[in-house]
């Protein structure tokens, strides 16, 4: 049978992100089967995590039972596959998930900005915290402990202009997000869009020091000291020398424009500060950064640092589709095999809409990533067995159906039930 349009997208874009041969490779150096399968292949076990990530809200170890069961026939005991949930696994899922995230495939963006053009990258960087069962708070102590007593820390740096993951670290809760920001270093000519969990002077004079540049909103008591004035400030040749907080604002603009010198354990650095009037808030809506006027326009930079939300639009999927919220287990290994399915599942999907945007002729962008992830479970199980080389028939479709019921629905509590029925008789 001649191979489809649609076929050859998803083998190119999706099915390449990881074959049987490169699972069966990294599960040898990961450890996984450096001991008795338990009937569970890695392929398919690498499948069954991934795709249950999507599929149920609670992360369990029965919901990855029941999408080998249904999915692949593979009809084990439930211990078979809480056992298989140990450091071999945990390890694979995150080579694996490093691997795909060097193959799937950066598109070319339509809607680039000219002025965006003559940076390498525009990223982002930013946390999610996951709650974790509480016998991991010796390991993973949270910081709100009269509530949650364990949890973890997801950080990313996301490339927002191509809408693909860079870079994912897992801490604990109290790791500084900065902190780690900091430990990945800074690539010259590179734009960061950082939020208020990245802001320190010291960073700021790195970025410069790197030849790269930062935007990011302004803390409400960051106080700089005004060096110059290019519009919006009442007095604007009296201002300087001035704290920013002390400073007039004319109400007949919208925006203002300044530079000011922020104090760091090494001097001082000069940055641009800038503002929009939100007539809502009665407030204006301020940022610093280190790109300039003769460049970008106050209303230009306003409008940049909403390339912000394609991050905040990845940590959302995670923790709704991907029900990466909490993880329900005392096994810090299972957690990690949790965790890293659920980022793995974040690049399929990705690589998934991009196939279909290009199989439309339409620009990615066009393409919500959160209804992809709400759309997922209805893609699982079709994509798992295209992705195994099925045929997908009437035949098979009916047995798959039949199996999920009576093998992977059966009451668990059956034999109480019976008892009392007994009394009945």
């Amino acid at each position: 049978m001649q191979t489809t349009a649609s076929e050859k997208l998803l083998l190119q874009r999706v099915f390449s992100l990881f074959t049987r041969d490169d699972v069966e490779g990294v599960a040898i150096l990961s450890g996984y089967t450096q001991r008795r399968d338990r009937g569970i292949p890695p392929f398919e076990f690498v499948l069954a995590c991934l795709w249950a990530a999507t599929s149920e809200a609670r992360r369990s170890f029965a919901s990855v039972w029941r999408f080998l069961l249904s999915a692949f026939g593979i009809d084990v005991a439930r211990s078979a596959v809480t056992q298989r949930f140990d450091q071999g696994s945990a390890d694979l899922m995150e080579s694996l998930f490093l691997l795909a995230l060097e193959r799937v495939e950066t598109p070319t963006h339509p809607e680039l900005l000219g002025k965006l053009a003559k940076f390498k990258q525009v990223l982002a960087h930013d946390g999610s915290v996951i709650q974790l069962g509480a016998v991991l708070k010796k390991l993973c102590p949270a910081t709100r402990t009269n509530s949650v007593a364990a949890a973890a820390k997801v950080h990313a740096t996301v490339d927002l202009v191509h809408r693909r993951i860079q870079r994912v670290v897992v801490t604990g809760e109290r790791e500084s997000e900065l902190a780690v920001a900091e430990q990945e270093g800074i690539k010259k000519g590179t734009l960061h869009l950082n939020d208020l969990g990245y802001f320190k002077h010291d960073y700021f004079q790195a970025v410069l020091l790197a030849e790269a540049d930062v935007l990011s909103r302004l803390k409400e008591n960051s106080n700089p000291v005004v060096t110059h004035v290019r519009h919006g400030i009442v007095g604007p040749v009296s201002s300087v020398g001035k704290k920013l907080n002390d400073l007039k604002y004319c109400r007949t603009q919208e925006t203002f424009d300044l530079d000011a010198t922020f104090e760091t354990s090494n001097g001082s650095v000069e940055l641009r500060v800038v503002g929009q009037y939100n007539p809502e808030t009665e407030k204006y809506h301020c940022y610093v950064t280190t790109l300039k006027a003769e460049r970008f326009s106050v209303m230009e930079l306003v409008i940049l640092y909403t390339l912000r939300w394609v991050i905040e639009l990845f940590f959302k999927l995670m923790k709704t589709s991907l029900h990466l919220d909490h993880v329900d287990t005392e096994n810090a290994h299972a957690v990690r095999t949790h965790l890293y399915a659920s980022l793995l599942a974040s690049v399929v999907l990705t690589a998934v809409a991009g196939a279909a945007a290009e199989g439309a002729k339409m620009p990615l962008s066009r393409i919500s990533p959160l209804v992809v992830g709400i759309a997922a479970p209805l893609l699982a199980i079709p994509l798992a067995l295209l992705w195994l080389g099925q045929d997908v028939t009437k035949a098979t479709l009916a047995d798959l159906i039949l199996r999920t019921i009576s093998k992977g629905c059966v009451d668990q509590n059956i034999n109480r039930t019976q008892d009392y029925w007994g009394l009945l008789s």
